[in-house]
């Protein structure tokens, strides 16, 4: 498959990074960096377990109906969230434009015996070609620090596109980006100006 030149290029940043343990740190590799701490990296998938317990409250749904949920991560990296998520998710799909992180995924998933309800989606197009890829639909989805690095606005919105077209009527989310606040330690991996 010949792929257009800014999915090239944003692949690229992924999986031709120049510094792999600067590239396995940011995706959250168990481990590796600032996640060589176990406690550490488990708190990620914590985290954002917690933040959709508030979501699951804010929009009025029962404590007690958060599982066997139908997830879906855009940028799962090595697999944290997928990790924390497993005792609420009965499936649960990562769509990452790295076959590095999803193999991390995976394997973090399965040395703890948690591989069968993950369905890793590389993404290898445009991102709408991943709908038909999601059978069934989601209830949930989130992205936690992806966002920043896409190359445009309009990257962005084809990304919520792709989201909106795999989701149930009343699916809930949600994204956090980070923001760049000039400090090298928030700067996005990858800059293409719109």
């Amino acid at each position: 498959m010949s792929l257009d030149p800014l999915t090239t290029a944003i692949t690229n940043v992924w999986e031709k990074h120049p510094d792999e343990l600067y590239r396995q740190d940011q995706s959250h590799y168990r481990g590796v960096g600032r996640w060589a701490n176990d406690e550490d990296w488990l708190n990620i998938g914590r985290s954002t377990l917690r933040k959709i317990q508030e979501l699951w409250s804010f929009l009025g749904r029962p404590a007690d109906g958060l599982k066997d949920q139908v997830i879906l991560e855009w940028g799962p990296g090595g697999g944290a969230n997928a990790y924390g998520l497993k005792d609420v998710s009965s499936l649960f799909f990562g769509i990452d434009i790295s076959e590095k992180n999803l193999k991390e995924a995976y394997r973090v998933l399965a040395a703890e015996r948690h591989v069968s309800y993950f369905q890793p989606i590389l993404l290898e197009g445009e991102p709408d070609t991943v709908i038909a890829s999601v059978v069934p639909k989601v209830n949930l989805f989130f992205s936690t620090a992806v966002f920043q690095h896409f190359p445009s606005r309009d990257y962005g919105c084809s990304v919520l596109r792709a989201l909106r077209g795999v989701c149930q009527d009343n699916a809930a989310g949600f994204i956090q980006i980070r923001f760049d606040n000039g400090r090298e330690k928030y700067r996005g991996i990858n800059r293409i100006e719109d």
